[in-house]
């Protein structure tokens, strides 16, 4: 599995349709419902890339469908010289979480995308990339549409 993930409180308790808003997908996107999934283990340096938050789009300032050339998050702390290998540990050891309201979480749409999917800038969470297939996720629930989250971190 790879994509998007983010810390699972910033998902619990939120309809659909406030999902959209906060993680950056298109209204309607959710109609269908969706699977949340809790990562299971500690992703490595290798296994992500950072991008910002929500707001960005694609992890881009102003969002990748409107920036012609614009630089991921990870693309411009590189680009500024950072220690990328020392900041993700750092990343890791004091943010990623595989347990409790910290979980790293990802939310996948249950019906397939039609047509191209603009993804607008969202309510400023954060949110990381997972760039390495191999990570294992469990799946803590089926939300049905117009509902929320309610269960427990485990």
């Amino acid at each position: 599995m790879t994509g998007f993930v983010t810390k699972a409180l910033f998902l619990r308790g939120r309809t659909t349709n406030e999902l959209e808003a906060s993680l950056g997908y298109a209204k309607g996107r959710l109609d269908g419902g969706y699977w949340l999934l809790f990562l299971e283990q500690t992703p490595t340096p290798a296994d992500f890339e950072f991008m910002g938050y929500s707001q960005m789009s694609g992890g881009v300032p102003l969002g990748h469908l409107n920036s012609s050339g614009g630089l991921t998050a990870e693309q411009s702390l590189r680009a500024g010289g950072f220690d990328m290998t020392r900041l993700k540990q750092k990343i890791i050891r004091e943010v990623f979480r595989i347990s409790g309201p910290e979980r790293l979480a990802k939310v996948i749409p249950l019906d397939p995308a039609q047509g191209p999917t603009p993804y607008p800038p969202g309510g400023g969470i954060p949110q990381w990339r997972i760039v390495e297939p191999g990570l294992l996720f469990w799946v803590a629930e089926q939300v049905a549409p117009g509902s929320a989250y309610f269960g427990r971190y485990v």
